[in-house]
């Protein structure tokens, strides 16, 4: 039983542990920050000039 617990645990930490790296990559990868400043998000003048 203890093995099966100890198992389980180092499973659910491992699991843990990659999500972890993938999620933080993934998102130093992607760099929001520099998606906006390559290309900002566009004005919608018809709707502004529309009144």
């Amino acid at each position: 039983m203890i093995l099966m617990i100890v198992t389980t645990l180092g499973f659910v930490i491992s699991l843990g542990i990659v999500g972890i790296l993938l999620h933080y990559f993934t998102n130093k990868a992607l760099n929001l920050e520099d998606a906006k400043s390559i290309d900002p998000i566009p004005n919608d003048e018809v709707t502004e000039s529309g009144d």
